[in-house]
């Protein structure tokens, strides 16, 4: 470390002493920088001006000058907007030759490591540019690498490629993601294939892992299909809480039938808050009026959370569900959330609530 301290030292005090010296030094550096720069640039153009011109007197000697290119100029020549009609019709052709894809995969793979990252990040814009099936099998293996900004590049191209071999690559990539922010990411991706996806999905969904299966539910649950439905119903009666959560999240996008509310009924007696907490959320939210009783029971419930919700699922319900929550309210001893549900609204409503409750009452006594 005073090694360190004094060679920064002693280099400051030599650019005190020759400061002429040190920028002249500096300014050199730099510009021997920008030359090479520039005529690396200037290389690279005179290259694909070479190319072009000889696709129209020479095209083997033009496909021959390509392979030999760095990836950066290969991916130029892949992209449609940088080339005319007739030049991207032959580079499409000659680069979508297996042995031109697998030419350009070695490429990508080996080399120094340091340039992987930016070799791989080339590699994945050309394979998606050429689109045959040997491509997108090449950009699938690169699913696997640890780098998140590689890992959406693909997903993004993807989902564009809505081939049979992608839609069970990426269901079948679900099980090895570890990062949050990917797993999202190709939900999202699967989600946008749509049906396809969801058809693929749906055979599998049965026998997957409980966190597998909460991933294909969030996507399944997605798509508003009568099978999707039926999945949804038959997987309620699982016996892992987290992915009951996550059914019962998914069926706020559909109309219930009887049999299914009957069991969104009987999960408000589940032992795990987050179920009933679902279950009642859910109930409020569809405004099944004949789970009021039932909802009303969980304003007691033994979790805060599963009070505060069942608290707003009864006043979704209007005048049926507040009559509850005034009975409770009467009691010295009421929980929190409810006390603080009443405090929360208007003082007029308060009263006109009263007022409606308790009329239906009367008219319901006599």
């Amino acid at each position: 470390m005073q090694t360190l301290n004094d060679l920064l030292y002693n280099f400051a005090i030599f650019i005190k002493r020759y400061p002429v010296v040190y920028f002249s030094i500096a300014g050199l550096i730099l510009l021997s920088m920008l030359i090479y720069l520039i005529k690396d640039r200037f290389k690279e153009e005179k290259t694909i001006k070479k190319i072009k011109s000889l696709l129209l007197s020479n095209p083997e000697k033009a496909f021959n000058i390509l392979m030999k290119s760095e990836l950066p100029l290969i991916e130029y020549f892949t992209r449609q907007e940088n080339l005319n009609g007739s030049e991207y019709i032959k580079i499409k052709q000659f680069l979508t030759g297996p042995e031109k894809v697998r030419e350009i995969y070695k490429k990508v793979i080996m080399g120094k490591e340091k340039d992987r990252l930016q070799r791989i990040k080339h590699g994945v814009s050309i394979m998606a540019n050429l689109g045959t099936p040997q491509a997108v099998d090449y950009l699938i293996t690169f699913l696997y690498e640890d780098d998140r900004e590689i890992i959406r590049m693909i997903l993004a191209y993807l989902e564009n490629i809505q081939t049979e071999k992608v839609i069970y690559s990426l269901i079948e990539y679900i099980r090895y993601i570890e990062d949050n922010d990917i797993l999202n990411n190709l939900m999202e991706t699967l989600k946008g294939m749509g049906e396809e996806a969801v058809k693929r999905i749906i055979p599998l969904v049965y026998k997957a892992d409980p966190a597998t299966q909460i991933c294909y539910i969030n996507i399944i649950g997605e798509y508003i299909k009568d099978e999707s439905y039926q999945v949804l119903v038959d997987i309620l009666d699982t016996d892992n809480s987290e992915v009951k959560i996550h059914v019962l999240q998914k069926l706020a996008n559909y109309k219930l039938d009887d049999e299914v509310i009957d069991k969104i009924i009987k999960n408000l007696d589940d032992e795990h808050w987050g179920v009933k907490s679902q279950a009642v959320n859910l109930l409020g939210k569809k405004k099944i009026m004949r789970a009021a009783p039932y909802m009303a029971r969980k304003l007691t419930d033994e979790s805060g959370i599963v009070r505060a919700t069942a608290t707003e699922a009864l006043m979704n319900l209007g005048y049926k569900g507040i009559k509850y929550i005034f009975e409770l309210a009467k009691d010295p001893d009421a929980p929190k959330e409810v006390k603080d549900a009443l405090k929360e609204q208007d003082i007029a409503f308060i009263i006109e609530a009263m007022e409606r409750v308790y009329q239906r009452n009367n008219a319901e006594a006599f």
